[in-house]
């Protein structure tokens, strides 16, 4: 059971730390700041941008196999629903977020649900063959996305502006978040949750040491690459072929981009994983843990009391300074874990986890009471 309490704050943890990173980087942008003061806080902050989202979808990913691998074989058909379910909602709560956030990620997210569904009884074997073709795709579709965004001409001329050309270019070309390459991330979540059915302390030690050594490897590769002194002498590094190979950067995401940022989420659910066997404290129920056992809810509302704090504090023009919104970002995060605390105590899941787990049984009754009397029978036809 200890081992078991470890694991689930490990993950709590991990969780507290994705929506962290991603409340910094949203407050970045709903504020409208071109850069946070100090530099040390922009530096971590440009750092997270995409990171924090990545290690959000690699926990969803390895959430949904530890849900159904804790399920008995019966009840293994009811879990797959309900997280059909839970999907489903999920992206109609995300379409009603991109009203007011056109970054949103939760309707992505529900796309990415809804295919690990189908890989759930696939073999680990299967799935890393899925991840290495769909890692590969990915490079291609990244090259010609950045490719793009810094100024080629490459998609406009392949695709017209039809509707199924908007469903493609929103879904695969996206500059927020796109199929390829964030289930890659989502996939190699599912193979982290794999590696749970027989946990191993050094595994993890090693996957941390590996993939901390490749994020920082990267990053330096890519700031060679991109550094006037070195890579300019030879090459024009604003051509948009040299920055679709050269950025990592994720929006949009690059090809080095997914192997750092993969690098990066493994790097910390690793660690977080590690800690625990080798030192108890660290698995120990804390603030950050409680925090991260409510992101759902803390991830929808500070992008919603972001936009209103922006009207509030604003002057006419809703012009937010670099301390105000600091104020915002750590203000939040500190009231949400007193809050995290004070709700945990009498409650296993968040407000809007609880509303989403109360919709998601409700609509699976609805359904099996309809299959169970369908229409013609209630008429008596």
């Amino acid at each position: 059971m200890a081992g078991m309490s470890n694991r689930i704050v490990a993950y709590d943890h991990a969780r507290a730390l994705a929506v962290v990173g991603m409340i910094f980087v949203n407050t970045y942008k709903i504020m409208d700041i071109n850069r946070f003061k100090p530099w040390w806080l922009d530096t971590l902050v440009r750092l997270a941008t995409g990171r924090a989202a990545v290690l959000f979808v690699m926990l969803a990913g390895a959430g949904i196999v530890l849900a159904y691998d804790r399920a008995s074989d019966n009840e293994k058909p009811l879990v797959r629903k309900r997280m059909i379910a839970r999907a489903s909602w999920l992206w109609l709560s995300g379409m009603l977020l991109t009203m007011v956030w056109n970054a949103d990620i939760l309707h992505f997210y529900t796309a990415y649900i809804l295919f690990g569904v189908l890989l759930l009884d696939r073999c680990t074997a299967r799935l890393k063959k899925l991840l290495a073709i769909m890692a590969t795709v990915s490079m291609i579709v990244c090259a010609l996305v950045t490719y793009d965004f810094e100024g080629g001409q490459i998609l406009e001329e392949v695709f017209d502006s039809g509707l199924s050309s908007l469903v493609v270019d929103y879904l695969f070309f996206s500059t927020f978040y796109p199929v390829f390459p964030w289930f890659c991330f989502f996939l190699l979540g599912m193979l982290i949750g794999r590696l749970e059915r027989s946990p191993n302390r050094l595994r993890f030690r090693f996957i941390f040491a590996a993939s901390s050594v490749c994020f920082v490897g990267i990053e330096l590769f890519s700031a060679l690459l991109n550094a006037e002194t070195i890579a300019g002498r030879w090459v024009d590094i604003e051509l948009p072929l040299w920055r679709a190979f050269s950025l990592s950067e994720a929006f949009p995401a690059g090809p080095l981009f997914v192997f750092s940022a993969g690098a990066s989420g493994l790097a910390v659910i690793s660690l977080l994983r590690y800690l625990p066997e080798r030192k108890p404290l660290w698995g120990a129920f804390t603030p950050l843990a409680a925090f991260g056992r409510l992101s759902l809810t803390f991830y929808i509302a500070h992008i919603l009391i972001g936009h209103v704090f922006r009207r509030w504090i604003g002057n006419p023009h809703a012009i937010v300074s670099n301390g105000q919104a600091i104020f915002f970002s750590t203000g939040f995060i500190l009231a949400g874990m007193v809050f995290a605390i004070v709700w945990t105590r009498h409650f296993k899941r968040g407000p809007l986890e609880m509303v989403l787990d109360a919709l998601s049984r409700l609509f699976l009754k609805s359904r099996d009471a309809s299959l169970r009397h369908p229409p013609e029978a209630l008429s008596g036809g």
